[in-house]
């Protein structure tokens, strides 16, 4: 194989991999020494020493916009929040932090958070990648009386704050 042909096939085998994000399970569900959460978590969990490293980074670095925080403090009856994530996944290690910053800058209320980790194949918890549709984590699921409305799966379109305005806007009468 010559040189270029090498650095060719280097290339596009990271192109595919990077393009995968957090959707295509590995053959082990749990790498040696990892540490994983699975199932109903509560948030507290990110203050563990395993997870507080990449979590506080990132929550205090994210800077959400102001005027987008204030609408969303206006649309929040009837609002829940669930959200499929893997503590393994590098798109949730950068969304959870931000997702939690931007729930906290606008006063939402912490029993209406559900949050769900599942291992590196998406099949624990049993059912949960069939029952959400799960193709990819994280996916923040937003839901208004108990319908999902949007849901914003491994990165947001715009900002987070701005994806869930933009679902919920037109619910409570604009933007």
């Amino acid at each position: 194989m010559s040189r270029y042909s090498f650095l060719t096939a280097v290339i596009v085998f990271t192109a595919v991999l990077a393009a995968e994000g957090c959707s295509s399970p590995p053959k082990v569900a749990v790498r040696p020494n990892e540490h994983m959460e699975i199932g109903w978590t509560p948030r507290a969990i990110f203050q563990s020493p395993s997870y507080a490293v990449w979590f506080d980074s990132g929550y205090q670095h994210y800077i959400p916009s102001e005027e987008i925080i204030h609408a969303l403090r206006t649309m929040q009856d009837s609002v829940g929040i669930v959200v499929v994530y893997g503590t393994w996944c590098s798109d949730s290690r950068r969304e959870l932090p931000h997702l939690l910053k931007v729930l906290d800058a606008s006063a939402f209320p912490a029993e209406r958070l559900t949050l769900i980790a599942v291992d590196r194949t998406m099949q624990i918890p049993a059912g949960i990648k069939e029952r959400y549709a799960i193709t990819n984590v994280p996916t923040i699921m937003i839901v208004y009386r108990g319908v999902e409305v949007s849901r914003i799966v491994e990165s947001p379109a715009t900002t987070l704050e701005g994806d869930m305005r933009d679902a919920l806007g037109p619910i409570f009468g604009g933007k």
